[in-house]
């Protein structure tokens, strides 16, 4: 049993992580679009293309299901709360 909580405490703190990098990703890219930011700099580039890498594939798979309602993209609010999803079911097995 301590080695299915320990389990379930890791891939939740994953899953938080990624919610919390999502949410990074979600503003970054925000800023950029709103030119409050240089995408040019180093270092926005640097933590945008990062972010991109880990964020897109899975944003491009919902993106397939769920349509996009005129410029707004509904792929992270849906991925957002997927996370949410899973990460109450694994606090419910413990």
């Amino acid at each position: 049993m301590i080695v299915l909580d320990s389990l379930v405490n890791v891939l939740d703190t994953v899953l938080y992580l990624f919610q919390l990098s999502l949410v990074i990703y979600i503003v970054i890219s925000l800023l950029i679009q709103f030119g409050i930011v240089n995408p040019y700099s180093s270092i926005i580039s640097l933590v945008q293309n990062s972010l991109s890498q880990i964020h897109e594939p899975i944003l491009n798979i919902v993106r397939r299901y769920i349509p996009m309602f005129g410029n707004l993209d509904l792929s992270p609010l849906v991925v957002f709360l997927l996370i949410m999803f899973l990460s109450d079911i694994l606090n419910k097995i413990t």
